[in-house]
């Protein structure tokens, strides 16, 4: 990326995000561009833009990082496996919770449940009918 593109992607963000600080005066501008421009010269500029394209379009309220916009462009693919990963994570430790969490059944179904089956099917249904009303 050279001066111009950061330049260009800096007015981006601001566009982005009107509350990204861009200094008015030249000498802070000029350091600002340098800073940046140290840290994403080897970053294609496309790269950059479409990395804050995505930024924009997840409705991040927060412009992005430099590291941010760095980052090697996905492919559609990698973010669904991404998101898919994330998904079962949540749920596993979701799950977890709810194995902490969890009771077994009172003693009077454990009972029923250890009867011989024809007396097991008895009992649940004198239960059911005994519940029904």
């Amino acid at each position: 990326m050279n001066r111009a593109e950061v330049t260009q992607l800096l007015k981006k963000i601001k566009g982005k995000y009107p509350g990204f600080q861009i200094p008015n005066d030249l000498p802070s501008l000029q350091a600002m561009v340098d800073e940046w421009l140290e840290d994403l010269e080897s970053t294609p500029f496309e790269v950059a833009a479409e990395n804050l394209r995505r930024h924009s379009d997840s409705a991040e309220q927060w412009p992005p990082s430099i590291g941010k916009l760095k980052q090697p462009l996905k492919t559609e693919e990698e973010l669904y496996h991404e998101s898919m990963k994330r998904s079962a994570q949540e749920f596993l430790a979701q799950k977890d919770e709810w194995i902490k969490n969890s009771v077994g059944p009172p003693d009077h179904i454990k009972a029923l449940m250890s009867l011989p089956y024809e007396q097991r099917l008895g009992a649940i249904q004198a239960y059911a009918a005994r519940n029904e009303q």
